[in-house]
């Protein structure tokens, strides 16, 4: 031991120690997320050197990791090392860092196991893209599943602290004790190279390479070799889609639209007139938390959780192939309501730009066109900036937790959802009784499929089921049927488009690491005064194309600016959503995927198969690409330039300068 000190200086047997102890911590909880998320993965003879290697390039991506966050350290103890002085206060420095860099890895590996559990994918900054965290925090607290990971923050404040010192004691001496001109450059040069190869990138230091992590085909094993201290820091940085000219991609987009001459402000802009007389209809839409394809009854699931939902699907106008946009319930309002798509890592009512925009809409354009319109939610209004965006843009009113008696909550994201349905049937009695006869649109955004998965304790629900999850999707299936029940009693029901959508679905374990469980939804049109008879439409549908369709069927004459498509007049050709750091892009067979790490694969979807073919049909995997990025980087484009208002006519004159 004492050569092993004259040999290795102390600064460089204190960073060893961290390293070290960093990989330990990334290893460990990369298998805890092993036995969280799929414990049967682990007792699998088939998934073995699968696993192995997994854990291999994992290790691979963990040393980097840890190497990048040991540079600073490493190079000012280096400085101390050369030239020795009384450094009390960088060295003090150099242990609090040391002790964040501990802590900071322990919360995110923590946190990113129920993480990655929910949305399928590695903890980013999608995390935190709440405007109202305290909201995210309470209904964090009062989650018993997740009482271990709090308990592993807490305990990692106390004992980070304490190993620091210890370390520290039990490895310092002078960084100059017996070392002279000659084995201070020997040793600075050997750790500089053992630094340089665990940057990974030789004498030129370079970011982890990502598409290394997409080796097999199970998108699990693919996606478990991630280092989530890596995902997390990485998502700090744009989901790159310019891949043409901005020019190039707005007359790409003009013709993916139909958008011809160009009469308005915005380049997308074009209108919309019908022949027939238009139809006066009051409009609710419903959107239904987490209601994902996967869980009703008409999709084949044999657990018969929907029956109503169901029933209604089949007197109705359904659309089976219809996807959300996003898997967070501020991007299904947004592309539902405003028609635009997501881009991936943002959060579309929050994200420094579009709080400050002008947007045109279901809710503007309607209330342009004399309609009264109102938002119902659960929970506090300023929770996901809607206070902010949703009034801002449309909507006379929004109703809240704050409407209802105390004894009402249900749990931390408020009522539940019969108190929610009860309150909108009453608001919309008092207008439907307008002096003035305006109609109304209302939006109505559910809650209790959404976790901690709680009833009311009110409730004269009686449940079947004794699965929490299953419960809550029954009450949820049981409210619509007495929200529905009631308002066909009203004078004004048969005057009235309902409109029922997913806001998202939910992470159903999969071998893509894509789940299409969590974008496929259900998409209901019902009106027995409008629809003759029930149908089922097997398009692709995206939830950009509500607004265009339900404009459609009041035959109000509008100027569309926006990127939806009227699904009774006109084809999509694909469908895009975003799962965070994931764009996907769908057609009636084929899903195409471009992740963040800049890996592009090509699953025949349909037929459940992961093997990637993008190799085999090049030219459809870039038309599906080029296609999504063209839509996304020009709704970007649109939104950075203030081009998503309500557009202004420009004069021929204008036009021809």
């Amino acid at each position: 031991m004492n050569a092993f000190r004259r040999i290795v200086p102390a600064h460089l047997r204190f960073l060893v120690a961290i390293h070290v102890i960093l990989l330990g911590i990334f290893s460990i909880f990369r298998g805890i997320t092993l036995l969280y998320n799929r414990p049967s993965y682990f007792f699998s003879m088939d998934r073995s050197l699968s696993l192995m290697e997994a854990f291999q390039i994992g290790l691979w991506f963990d040393v980097t990791v840890a190497t990048y966050a040991l540079i600073l350290p490493y190079l000012l103890l280096t400085l101390a090392y050369f030239r020795p002085r009384e450094y009390q206060r960088m060295f003090a420095f150099v242990r609090i860092y040391c002790g964040a860099v501990l802590l900071v890895s322990l919360v995110i590996c923590a946190a990113d196991i129920p993480y990655f559990n929910f949305f399928n994918s590695r903890l980013t900054t999608a995390a935190v893209h709440w405007k109202n965290n305290l909201q995210v925090a309470k209904f964090i607290f009062t989650q018993i599943e997740y009482y271990p990971f709090i308990l592993i923050f807490a305990a990692g404040i106390w004992s980070v602290g304490k190993l620091i010192r210890q370390l520290w004691h039990q490895t310092w001496v002078r960084t100059y004790a017996h070392h002279n001109g000659r084995n201070k450059a020997l040793a600075t040069g050997m750790a500089s190279v053992l630094i340089l190869c665990g940057l990974w990138g030789g004498a030129t230091p370079k970011a982890p390479d990502m598409k290394r992590a997409w080796f097999s085909n199970d998108g699990f094993i693919n996606q478990l070799t991630l280092n989530p201290v890596h995902t997390w820091f990485d998502s700090y940085f744009d989901f790159k889609v310019n891949i043409h000219t901005i020019g190039a991609a707005v007359s790409k987009a003009q013709q993916q639209l139909g958008v011809g001459d160009v009469q308005y402000s915005s380049p997308l802009a074009h209108e919309h007139r019908y022949a027939q007389q238009a139809r006066p209809m009051n409009v609710v839409l419903v959107l239904l938390e987490s209601m994902s394809a996967n869980r009703m009854g008409i999709y084949g699931d044999p657990a018969n959780l929907t029956p109503y939902l169901d029933s209604l699907a089949r007197t109705s106008v359904f659309f089976n192939n219809c996807y959300s946009n996003g898997i967070h319930t501020n991007a299904g309002l947004y592309s539902t309501l405003y028609s635009m798509p997501i881009m991936m890592m943002q959060h579309p009512m929050y994200n420094g730009v579009s709080e400050y925009t002008q947007f045109t809409g279901l809710p503007v354009t309607l209330r342009e066109k004399g309609y009264q319109t109102q938002f119902f939610c659960t929970h506090p209004k300023s929770f996901d900036n809607l206070d902010v965006f949703l009034e801002k843009n449309g909507y006379d009113r929004i109703s809240d937790v704050n409407d209802y008696p105390q004894d009402r909550v249900a749990n931390s994201w408020g009522v539940g959802d019969e108190s929610l349905y009860e309150h909108a049937l009453n608001t919309m009695d008092s207008l439907a009784s307008d002096p003035e006869g305006k109609p109304f649109f209302t939006t109505i955004l559910t809650i209790t499929t959404h976790p901690p998965f709680t009833l009311p304790a009110f409730t004269k629900f009686k449940p079947t089921r004794t699965d929490p999850v299953e419960i809550t999707y029954e009450y949820a299936d049981w409210a619509v049927r007495q929200f529905m029940e009631n308002c066909a009693e009203k004078s004004w029901y048969d005057n009235t488009l309902f409109v029922f959508v997913g806001d998202h679905g939910v992470n159903l374990p999969t071998n893509l690491d894509v789940p299409l469980s969590y974008n496929h939804v259900p998409l209901i049109f019902h009106a027995p005064a409008l629809f003759s008879k029930p149908e089922v439409r097997h398009q692709l549908a995206n939830q950009t194309d509500i607004y265009p369709t339900i404009m459609g069927l009041l035959r109000k004459n509008y100027v569309q600016n926006t990127m939806g498509y009227d699904l009774f007049r006109e084809k999509r050709p694909f469908v895009l959503f975003s799962q965070d750091h994931k764009l996907g892009v769908l057609n009636e067979q084929f899903l195409f995927v471009a992740r963040k790490s800049g890996r592009e694969t090509l699953f025949d979807y349909r037929s459940g198969s992961t093997t990637d073919l993008s190799l085999i049909y090049p030219t459809l995997a870039d038309s599906m690409k080029n296609y999504a990025c063209t839509q996304l980087q020009v709704a970007q484009w649109m939104i950075e330039n203030n081009h998503t208002g309500t557009p202004v006519r420009i004069e021929k004159k204008q036009l021809s300068k």
